[in-house]
């Protein structure tokens, strides 16, 4: 009778075991498999970039056959205000219906992005505000600045992190190439 006893609780511990394993993976397992799912060059970004400083949805889809550059920044963040400053001139050059840069307020309070649109509301750049970081973590950022070319066909081109001066010639070159590549 006892090593009935001893074997229906070591049966019934094992059986405790292997349900909290299956448990503890039915939580981990979701999140293993969205961390596989970051985005790389060649995917297709997700077709929402939320609202620009007007309200109006953001589509990516919008902008096929035009080569679209979206620069996570903030405010705080010297990089990317010198960044902010080569892309107006960039979007200012290229024109809109060649290129489109979204500048994506990454992090910042709602009532920090409306100070932030008076203040540049002389530059042409479609300001984007991600206030929670959802945007962010969908395109897997992690440091600022962080810019995402997508090429004409609507697929991620490049990917940058950081920022220098010294990468300009270099990232210009690069936004000719994808031009003067077929749009499919």
């Amino acid at each position: 009778m006892k090593n009935t006893d001893s074997r229906t609780r070591r049966s019934t511990a094992m059986l405790c075991l292997v349900s909290c394993l299956l448990f503890m993976y039915s939580l981990v397992a979701p999140a293993a498999l969205h961390a596989r799912e970051k985005l790389r060059v060649g995917d297709m970004p997700p077709d929402s970039l939320g609202q620009d400083a007007g309200g109006n949805r953001v589509r990516l889809g919008e902008q096929r056959g035009k080569i679209v550059i979206i620069s996570f920044w903030a405010s705080w963040c010297a990089p990317c205000r010198k960044e902010m400053s080569i892309l107006a001139t960039m979007q200012k050059n290229a024109t809109r219906d060649k290129v489109v840069i979204f500048a994506v307020n990454w992090r910042e309070s709602r009532e920090r992005f409306r100070e932030i649109i008076k203040a540049l509301k002389d530059i042409d750049l479609t300001l984007v505000s991600d206030a929670g970081g959802s945007l962010g973590k969908e395109y897997s950022v992690t440091a600022i600045p962080h810019m995402i070319i997508i090429g004409r066909d609507g697929r991620i081109a490049a990917v940058h992190i950081g920022y220098g001066e010294s990468e300009i010639p270099s990232l210009v070159d690069e936004i000719n190439t994808l031009w003067n590549k077929p749009a499919e």
